[in-house]
């Protein structure tokens, strides 16, 4: 393995994952959910951890299977695995620059708008649990694709599950913060940013793997 690139691959995913986690549509809803139905600190803190789980166990799924198709890759194509990854980045560079629709997590109904305020407690909470879980961190997927093509599998998948354990503390620190009333602390940051950098790693990463300097 070479530890450069294999330090380089998990940076990306760390901070892909922390602006990720951070992002106030998933942790705001936690928030609005907790003061509509009342919950304690306690109750919070749970169900946040469990959706948190959830919300990574998809993408870690979802990454194996990058992974496996970055090795399948690597075993048809060999010493041609390594453009045909960077063209592949490139190609998603693309998707997530021009057509935005197709990047990013579906609406979420906020806990407190008018229809989620007459649901009961069990509707909130189904609610979020399905919005959230099937809203995996789509940036982190090509980091987990380009690890696999440069550095195996296996490697892809503990970079994997590194960056999503982040992702779930992160987001669990954010919402207990919020509940404090220190969401001021947290950044201003919105799908856009996480789309352009999403957009500008992909770049980087394809053009460093078609260049030849890994």
């Amino acid at each position: 393995m070479n530890e450069t690139n294999f330090w380089g691959f998990l940076l990306a995913g760390v901070v892909t994952a922390t602006l990720h986690s951070l992002l106030p549509n998933h942790w705001l809803p936690f928030l609005a959910a907790a003061r509509l139905r009342r919950w304690t600190k306690g109750q919070l803190f749970r169900f946040t951890l469990l959706v948190a789980f959830a919300h990574a166990s998809v993408t870690v799924g979802l990454g194996v299977l990058m992974a496996l198709l970055g090795k399948g890759i690597v075993h048809t194509f060999h010493e041609h695995a390594t453009k045909i990854a960077g063209v592949t980045l490139l190609g998603l560079a693309a998707v997530f620059l021009f057509a935005p629709h197709l990047y990013g997590h579906r609406h979420i109904h906020h806990p407190e708008c008018e229809h989620c305020r007459h649901a009961g407690q069990t509707v909130t909470v189904a609610g979020l649990f399905v919005a959230l879980t099937l809203s995996p961190c789509e940036g982190l997927l090509p980091i987990f694709f380009a690890a696999a093509v440069q550095l195996g599998w296996a490697t892809a998948f503990t970079i994997a599950i590194v960056s999503s354990l982040l992702t779930v503390v992160l987001l669990v620190v954010a919402v207990q913060l919020a509940f404090h009333g220190w969401e001021r602390l947290l950044p201003r940051l919105s799908e856009h940013h996480e789309r352009w950098f999403a957009s500008g790693l992909l770049l980087l990463i394809a053009f460093l793997l078609l260049s030849g300097k890994h």
